[in-house]
């Protein structure tokens, strides 16, 4: 499928957006001072659980935009392998430190129900992304890719939500601001994404498509070896 040049203009620019929130949002834990973290905690353990999830939430989205580039793909297939599973070995850690982080919430089950579900489904895309990967199934690995990135992606359309919500509703609840950012955060990301793929035909070449011509040529086989 040909790249047109609006596709690889609106992966750059979104691309630099996700990474420029990222890096901002992260800034504030590098100096690992415990006063300037933005939710309240329970102690120093949490907070190192909050910030080793966060550093490598920041990995995962630093390398996956690199996953989406046309020519990196293309040209040096090498590296873009070795992108992924960059891409793997942070997700992975930091969905499960999500899951931790969210049941220590001390805002309660506003905060904590989001951010497990949002956790919990990061987890299950890249454990069948990494799969589908090593089993070659590349058609399915686009897939949940994609699934997945729009799942890492709500670090940013978190915020990006929260800043739009608080400016529509200056004088609203801060918690259920909060709140409804998180689930629009994902729950958006996720229909886009399954737009995205369907737009786009990606489902055409999973093997459950492909089945049809076997079984085809098994009945036409069959039939020729009766006949």
């Amino acid at each position: 499928m040909k790249t047109s040049r609006g596709y690889v203009a609106w992966l750059a620019v979104s691309g630099l957006v996700c990474l420029a929130i990222t890096i901002f949002a992260a800034s504030a834990y590098v100096t690992l001072d415990m006063s300037r973290a933005r939710p309240a905690l329970h102690g120093s353990v949490h907070y190192g659980l909050l910030v080793a999830h966060i550093f490598t939430g920041t990995v995962a989205v630093l390398a996956g935009v690199s996953q989406f580039w046309p020519r990196l793909r293309a040209r040096h297939p090498r590296v873009h392998r070795v992108m992924g599973r960059v891409y793997f070995a942070a997700v992975l850690p930091s969905s499960l430190l999500g899951l931790v982080c969210a049941q220590l919430s001390l805002y309660g089950l506003a905060t904590s129900g989001p951010l497990t579900v949002l956790s919990a489904l990061w987890f299950i895309s890249a454990v069948l992304g990494l799969r589908t990967a090593r089993q070659r199934r590349f058609a399915e690995h686009r897939i949940w890719m994609i699934r997945g990135f729009a799942l890492t992606g709500a670090a940013v359309t978190g915020r990006l939500w929260g800043m739009l919500l608080g400016a529509l509703v200056p004088a609203g609840d801060g918690l259920l601001t909060f709140a409804t950012a998180n689930w629009l955060s994902f729950v958006v990301n996720l229909l886009v994404a399954e737009w995205w793929i369907q737009s786009r035909g990606y489902t055409r070449a999973l093997p459950s498509a492909a089945l049809s011509p076997s079984i085809s040529s098994r009945s036409a086989q069959s039939s020729a070896f009766v006949a």
